[in-house]
């Protein structure tokens, strides 16, 4: 997706990541390839989500870094590696879930977004771990031949990046300088540099309002930018050390991460409006606004929240995402993708996919040929397909079961129950249930 809410993901890396860390990250490169007894390699693996909210993790060894960003347009991801000398990105094809390729950026690259307009990709590299003095850089990368084709000095120690394709302008947070670089896409030249507050690290972008926030993690605020003026307009005081942040524009709601909560904010009076408390240590933040879903990484406890934008109310915790940091929606798919590295873990990206159930055709008489599909099921697991009745006996008749492919998809073909057994007339469960994961999702099928 655009940087808006790729960037949000980013927050936190900082306090959590790097900063406690210290140079440790670079080792992280060498981490083995076995954990837990699970290989990694450049394709998916599937690891068992301990739960059964209805979401399947698969994990990509890509990078031992922080940032990532989805292009929607080509299925493409994007993910931070600062284990590499220098900093790299590695890209990841959606379709597939595999590294394609690694492109070589600057150092410690932490903040990654994209334009999907214009098939560019912009990396924060911080240069160092601060404190530190030292110039920070921008890699712009074309997403076509994965080549870097321009670098950009920054402010000191650029962390957070956003892209706001309506004007192609980039937003860059410089967490020791205090500032946001504003970029020109067009020339990849700074054409403003604006003062907010004491080490600013996320940023994300409103474009129908051209309004940019940005939290600064240790005045512990939400700087309101005019995109038209670069002007600072107003300043939310907000909780304790503030990380990510992301914006719903169908909803003009901003969502920004903190300790253990989620601040939602009102766009239109900059006031907060609601408090969500999630897991550990809150960090990333990513907005599907198809779905109005919030997704916020816990880097203290291994997961991620799944939150409902309307009641502002978490409705799933997924586990096995392992100091999880940037997280990023493909909206198209609903797949989310987290950066997950820190000591202990593997540099992994992982691959979060919902669970779905599909019916075909959704309405007919008893006893008519469905198929029944969807995706988010562990690879090899079976799944049963069944028919609730809404009668005393059978409650329920099975119409047909299956295996859980590799990307997690399945297929199978049965019939409606015959007459007798099929209920009413109106609207039938169609439940598929995971024998192993305990996951369950359903659909409607009408009896007619």
């Amino acid at each position: 997706m655009s940087g808006s809410i790729a960037m949000g993901a980013l927050g936190g890396i900082r306090r959590y990541g790097r900063r406690r860390l210290g140079t440790s990250v670079l080792a992280m490169a060498t981490v083995g390839a076995v954990v837990a007894g699970v290989m990694l390699s450049g394709g998916p693996v599937a690891e068992a989500s301990g739960s059964a909210s209805p979401y399947t993790v698969l994990t990509v060894a890509a990078a031992s870094g922080t940032g990532v960003a989805v292009d929607e347009t080509t299925n493409t991801i994007y993910a931070t590696d600062y284990g590499l000398t220098p900093g790299g990105v590695s890209v990841i094809d959606g379709s597939t879930d595999t590294v394609v390729a690694t492109v070589r950026v600057g150092p410690y690259p932490v903040g990654v977004a994209v334009d999907e307009s214009t098939d560019t990709v912009y990396v924060a590299n911080s240069t160092n771990i601060p404190p530190n003095t030292e110039q920070g850089t921008v890699s712009v990368i074309d997403g076509a031949t994965n080549t870097v084709t321009d670098t950009i000095e920054v402010g000191i120690t650029p962390e957070g990046v956003a892209v706001d394709e309506t004007t192609d302008t980039i937003y860059v947070t410089n967490y020791v300088s205090g500032t946001v670089s504003v970029i020109d896409g067009a020339t990849n030249t700074v054409t403003a540099t604006v003062a907010v507050g004491t080490d600013p690290i996320g940023v994300a972008v409103d474009d129908n309002t051209d309004t940019i926030y940005v939290t600064n993690h240790e005045s512990n605020t939400v700087s309101v930018i005019d995109g038209a003026t670069n002007t600072v307009t107003a300043t939310i005081a907000m909780g304790y050390v503030m990380e990510g942040v992301a914006v719903n524009e169908n909803t003009d709601t901003i969502y920004a991460t903190t300790g253990g909560h989620l601040y939602v904010i009102d766009g239109a009076t900059n006031t907060v409006t609601a408090t969500v408390g999630e897991g550990s240590a809150a960090q990333g933040v990513a907005v599907d606004r198809t779905t109005n879903t919030v997704y916020v990484t816990n880097y203290g406890s291994n997961t991620m929240s799944v939150i409902d934008g309307t009641s502002n109310t978490v409705t799933a915790t997924v586990a096995d995402c392992c100091r999880p940091n940037g997280v990023a929606v493909d909206e198209n798919t609903g797949t989310i993708y987290t950066a997950n590295c820190d000591k202990g873990c593997p540099p992994t990206v992982a691959v979060i996919i919902t669970s779905t159930v599909t019916v075909s055709p959704t309405s007919g008489p008893a006893a008519t040929a469905v198929t029944v599909s969807g995706r988010g099921f562990n690879p090899g697991e079976t799944i049963k397909i069944t028919y609730k009745t809404g009668l005393a006996s059978p409650k329920q008749v099975t119409i047909c079961t299956t295996t859980a492919a590799s990307d997690t998809s399945y297929t199978c073909s049965g019939t409606i129950p015959l007459a007798a057994t099929a209920g009413t007339n109106g609207a039938h469960k169609i439940l598929a249930k995971g024998l192993t994961s305990g996951i369950k999702v359903h659909t409607t099928y009408t009896l007619t």
